[in-house]
């Protein structure tokens, strides 16, 4: 076993050395590469409508930092990060999301370094379509759901990768494709692209309703330290090291983090070690290397009964049972690689990782053990090219490879206190890999018309073994292509109008549903777009109507539970989202922003079953943000807004919902070029607490009021600190010129 998990890790390096080394080669024959670059221009046939040249990479802003901190004023430090470039639309040729014909969104490092967000869930809750829920029930990932997915998963149908490594936990024993991103610490991110429905070929696995790719920083030019406090016991501190320039640059983040949690037993406490080195090479290329260490162990209150709770009967802040919690243990080792301009990038990752998941939790019959230990080892390629088909002919062709294995151990047993008191329910070793290559090609036949056409094939081999009954054990190797098609159209250059048709899939969960059911296959789903984008200087509206088709629902009414097959499903809703600038110059500005998202998920083959449980039929937000300039180069900036979440059905019936609630967050940072910061967040209730999250635990159909149990939310909390950043040396840039060795 020992040699199963570790001999794959020496392949990840050998794959990235590889890489390297062939990308090095290349660059030793013909520094610009053996494919030159070529210069896209319009279409004759419209030689009065050039396209917009793709803007070169804009150089960092950095205020001069003193050699001296005896200056009267201090050391004057850069605030924001790189300058913000020209911004992508869906009209360019490019590899870039914003560029294609669908739904999407980026938050950008500035936008998060505005807002002094403390966990991930923070970052997605104001966006357009997600419904974020917290469980309250420790360190368990997030309910993040889009597209009128459940949000009872932990958000398995959203594909989320952190520079290009995979996140969800395939195959698992708590619930399928589970995706817990608290090992993401908010200060290290650059920027989150999300795609909204199936259609970036780049996202295979989960890539149900959306995904989020999220792609750390390389460097910093300053070191920090940070500490904040507030309700609950929560405590958090974040120490930085960074530097800019020379050959390498460092980047590392230490978050320490605690709380004892609105209600009984829910505590956490957890370490997180980000540790990342980039080497520049004078060619332009990079390779980054990145470990991280990440530990947490939890308590968990459990779910409690919604009308005890209602009536005064039973406490919100009563725990099921004072044993219940967990713990999560996590090292990664991940390389990446890019050269080239973005229009012809070649970039590549590889990557090896170990963790060990155990949870206590107690559903109603006494407490049971999950424990999942699995390594994962893979990499993935990618390739740009952009130029032109008989020179007049704007493409560009994206092409890539992904693999990735993962050998688990999974085990679950009755348990007293977190001691076994019975035989074990569950005992498999499963090994699964999955390898994949995708393309994707983007034609302009005329300035104002872009064609998007791409397709995806996956194939899975799984070798389950079940220890208990070894006839159960089985090996399938189901594939799945997923294609997709799209057109732009902008006619003039604040109009986008836009349609897209794509496929995409979850694989299966050999722990939950490949046990006994040898012949099923991954789960598909068909999704149609269209959408709308105005886009001004000072307002910007955008709007889509989509619709989802389901080859099979599975649903799973809590970790722990069966897993039930519901047949088909359809899913059809639509996204408004607009931001107006009240206010805005070169550096500061004042916006208004809203958006709603309704969503209809039925069930066609499962009557009386009529509903997708667990989503809810309308998620709305309302707010502003900010960033404005005071006196002496002095910042404040900050958001506010009200989330109204529409009632969700939990029962297939739809005989039984929860109550429709609001939600109001603010978050307020001052900033002093010296160094300094300040920040505050806050969360409010102002109505209902028992319907963030609530679930069924009687029959789907025909349950009753009683079968209803809730985590109820905490009504106010509130969190403060401050941040102090120091200058670091910025060393030269490396030497462009070639060295030759004769």
């Amino acid at each position: 076993m020992r040699l199963r998990r570790w001999l794959p890790v020496s392949c990840v390096f050998a794959l990235e050395t590889i890489l390297a080394a062939t990308a090095a080669r290349a660059q030793a024959v013909d520094p610009q590469s053996s494919l030159p670059p070529v210069t896209v221009t319009p279409a004759r046939a419209a030689p009065s409508r050039p396209l917009r040249p793709r803007p070169a990479p804009k150089p960092l802003v950095r205020v001069p930092i003193p050699a001296t901190r005896a200056s009267v004023a201090g050391p004057t430090l850069p605030i924001v990060g790189p300058a913000t470039p020209a911004e992508i639309t869906r009209n360019d040729l490019s590899p870039s999301v914003a560029a294609l014909p669908a739904a999407s969104t980026t938050i950008d490092s500035e936008t998060i370094y505005r807002r002094p967000y403390t966990t991930y869930g923070d970052i997605f809750c104001p966006v357009a379509g997600f419904n974020v829920s917290n469980y309250g029930q420790g360190a368990l990932g997030y309910g993040i759901s889009l597209r009128g997915y459940t949000e009872a998963e932990h958000g398995r149908d959203i594909a989320y990768f952190i520079d290009g490594v995979p996140v969800n936990e395939i195959s698992s024993i708590h619930t399928p494709n589970y995706a817990d991103l608290n090992i993401l610490i908010p200060e290290t991110v650059k920027n989150i692209d999300i795609v909204r429905g199936p259609f970036n070929v780049e996202c295979g696995d989960s890539n149900l309703g959306g995904c989020v790719t999220i792609t750390t920083k390389r460097s910093e030019p300053f070191a920090s330290l940070s500490a904040s406090g507030g309700s609950w016991g929560t405590g958090r501190a974040v120490a930085t090291y960074s530097s800019m320039g020379g050959t390498f640059e460092p980047f590392f983040v230490q978050e320490g983090y605690r709380t004892d949690g609105y209600r009984d037993n829910s505590f956490v406490n957890r370490y997180d070690s980000f540790n990342k080195l980039s080497f520049l090479r004078t060619d332009g290329s990079a390779v980054s290397l990145r470990a991280q260490a990440y530990g947490t162990t939890f308590g968990a209150p459990g779910y409690i009964n919604r009308d005890a709770v209602a009536s005064g009967a039973l406490a919100p802040t009563a725990a099921v049972n004072r044993t219940d919690g967990g713990n999560k243990y996590l090292e990664n080792i991940v390389a990446n690689y890019a050269s080239g301009s973005t229009d012809h990038e070649l970039s590549g990752v590889a990557f090896a990782s170990h963790d060990i998941f155990n949870r206590y939790a107690d559903f109603g019959g006494g407490q049971r053990w999950q424990q999942d230990e699995r390594t994962m080892v893979g990499g993935r390629t990618r390739k740009v090219w952009t130029g032109e088909i008989a020179g007049m002919l704007p493409v560009q062709l994206l092409t890539g490879t992904y693999w990735r294995t993962d050998f688990i151990d999974a085990f679950q047993g009755p348990t007293t206190a977190r001691a076994l008191n019975g035989p074990l329910t569950a005992n498999l070793g499963i090994d699964e890999t999955n390898l994949a290559g995708y393309a994707q090609l983007q034609i302009k036949p005329t300035a104002w018309l872009k064609l998007t056409g791409a397709a995806r094939y996956d194939q899975f081999f799984y070798d389950v073994t079940d220890k208990l009954t070894p006839a159960n054990s089985t090996r399938i190797a189901p594939g799945v292509w997923s294609p997709k098609a799209g057109v732009s159209v902008t006619p003039v250059s604040w109009l986008e109008l836009y349609a897209n048709y794509g496929q995409g899939f979850r694989s299966i969960d050999a722990a939950l549903e490949l046990i006994g059911n040898p012949a099923i296959r991954p789960f598909k789903i068909e999704s149609r777009e269209v959408g709308i984008q105005l886009r001004f200087d000072r307002f910007k509206l955008a709007a889509d109507l989509w619709n989802t088709n389901s080859e099979n629902e599975s649903f799973q009414a809590a970790p722990g539970l069966p897993v039930t097959f519901l047949g088909r499903a359809v899913r059809k809703g639509f996204d408004l989202e607009g931001r107006l600038y009240v206010w805005k110059t070169a550096a500061d500005n004042v916006s208004l922003f809203a958006n709603y998202s309704p969503v209809q998920a039925l069930l066609l083959d499962s009557a009386p079953s009529l509903y997708v449980p667990n989503v809810p039929v309308s998620v709305a937000n309302v707010g502003m943000d900010f960033d404005l300039a005071t006196v002496n180069a002095q910042r404040i900036s900050g958001e506010a807004y009200v989330t109204l979440v529409g009632k969700k059905y939990v029962t297939q019936d739809g005989l039984l919902t929860t109550s429709p609630f609001a939600r109001i967050a603010g978050r307020l940072a001052y900033t002093w070029p010296e160094g300094w910061s300040v920040f505050g967040q806050a969360m409010w209730y102002p109505g209902d607490r028992l319907s963030e999250f609530a679930t069924n635990f009687g029959s789907v159909t025909g349950a009753s009021s009683a079968d209803i149990f809730t985590s109820p939310a905490p009504g106010l909390t509130v969190m403060a600190g401050l941040s102090y950043r120091i200058p670091t040396p910025a060393f030269a840039a490396p030497p462009t010129s070639k060295m030759v060795v004769k």
